[in-house]
């Protein structure tokens, strides 16, 4: 009988409610996070599920809903073409990482899940420590959102996440 009792405190224990996020701009335009929302301010709620497919309590998968399609097609405008013998920079957009992806992030979870959640890193370094792969992926800071991650990935897993606040 006391089997039985620890059996199911045991899986009562195991079974943790999902925390809820809400996101609000406090007094100095700062967005900000927290399982709490403020009683002075206006906060919505964070949906924390992941983009991408999961698999519901049946073990079948569950695609997300696809984007809408915009009614009228848009048209682009080129910019002229540079002057002959010009150096065009390439610029790839800063996207970061919100703070929303970042909670479901977790050592051991393998590289091909980080980047199936948080999407093509910002910037990404590949090292070779003694024929072990050492990955750094990085999600640089944007003004609305001004934090760096930093993912290091040791053989596929996750080894260690860092997340540091920057000013502009």
């Amino acid at each position: 009988m006391l089997r039985l009792i620890l059996i199911a405190l045991t899986g009562m224990a195991a079974v943790a409610p999902a925390a809820e996020i809400y996101r609000w701009v406090d007094e100095r335009g700062v967005t900000q996070y927290g399982e709490k929302p403020p009683a002075n301010r206006p906060a919505k709620l964070v949906d924390g599920r992941p983009a991408a497919a999961s698999v519901d309590a049946e073990g079948k998968l569950v695609e997300p809903p696809k984007p809408v399609a915009p009614a009228a097609p848009q048209v682009a405008i080129a910019p002229p073409p540079p002057p002959p013998g010009a150096v065009v920079p390439q610029e790839n957009p800063v996207r970061g990482m919100d703070f929303a992806t970042f909670i479901y992030l977790q050592r051991g979870m393998s590289e091909g899940e980080v980047l199936l959640r948080a999407g093509k890193p910002d910037f990404e370094s590949v090292e070779n420590f003694r024929n072990y792969v050492v990955k750094s992926l990085y999600y640089y800071p944007t003004t609305s959102n001004p934090f760096i991650t930093i993912v290091t990935v040791r053989g596929g897993r996750v080894a260690d996440i860092d997340r540091t606040r920057k000013t502009f």
